[in-house]
């Protein structure tokens, strides 16, 4: 590890209605390279942070994500409209696949 990648203990703190990372009330009490222990004041969610610059988002990673989940969402709404017109081929099967495509569309 850089020395600007060593991990810290971070708890998540919502103010408002947003949330972030802190430091305040956890800090890192021991470990290594590979284990961490940290001591915390309080009980709340936390966790061991080795990014601590902030990632940004490529433009090619943003389309493909949105392209890929409305193709998704696009094929989800035809299965499920196939599943509850092909009344023919009704089985338990078919009734699982229903509420998954159902369950993965919502």
């Amino acid at each position: 590890l850089r020395a600007d990648e060593e991990p810290r203990c971070k708890s998540w703190q919502v103010v408002g209605t947003k949330g972030d990372w802190t430091p305040s009330g956890c800090t890192r009490v021991g470990g290594d390279a590979l284990h961490s222990i940290c001591a915390c004041t309080h009980f709340s969610t936390f966790a061991i942070l080795v990014a601590i610059h902030p990632i940004t988002e490529s433009f090619a990673l943003m389309v493909v994500t949105y392209v890929g989940m409305s193709v998704s969402l696009v094929c989800l709404f035809l299965a499920i409209i196939t599943f509850l017109l092909c009344r023919s081929l009704w089985s338990v099967s078919v009734t699982l696949h229903l509420q998954l495509s159902i369950c993965l569309f919502a």
